[in-house]
């Protein structure tokens, strides 16, 4: 609550409130359906890898909106009025991307959880990569690179002068 509040405060009255994610399939929130069989498996391991750090994915974001809302008996003392006009404006653009893959594990690795892991669980996320990439389904264009399927998000809201 604290950033929105600061958010708020730099705003101009009535300024508009952006923010834009770009988000591949294996890296979406928990109940998302990737549009491959290799993305999925991905999207699992990414999942088992969770490190508890706030992320798009796990949805929390939009939490923080609807608590400047909650109130309580002390909540008249303090501030009941919202910092932001709801609902939040939201937009999907689904992409694809074609890229060989080694570049769609370079890729992956700059995922925190997969960067960080050493040795053999290092060893073991190239090996689940591989095996995913590799299955019956997957498909490969004419140059053998494999599709990598994402949106692009966005969510927008004005600030409520004081």
């Amino acid at each position: 609550m604290e950033s929105l509040k600061e958010i708020h405060r730099v705003l101009k009255p009535h300024g508009a409130f952006g923010m834009i994610w770009n988000i591949e399939d294996y890296n979406a929130p928990k109940s998302h359906k990737a549009a491959s069989s290799w993305e999925q498996k991905m999207h699992d391991f990414v999942w088992s890898l969770d490190d508890d750090q706030p992320r798009y994915r796990h949805e929390k974001w939009r939490k923080i909106f609807d608590e400047q809302l909650e109130s309580g008996p002390l909540s008249i003392m303090t501030s009941s009025t919202p910092l932001f006009a709801l609902p939040l404006g939201f937009h999907e653009e689904r992409w694809e991307v074609w890229l060989p893959e080694d570049k769609i594990w370079e890729r992956l690795n700059t995922l925190s959880q997969i960067s960080v892991l050493k040795g053999k669980d290092k060893e073991d996320a190239i090996r689940i990569f591989k095996d995913a990439i590799k299955a019956d389904d997957v498909k490969s264009n004419e140059k053998g690179e494999f599709a990598i399927h994402g949106a692009t998000y966005s969510s927008w809201t004005t600030k409520i002068p004081e």
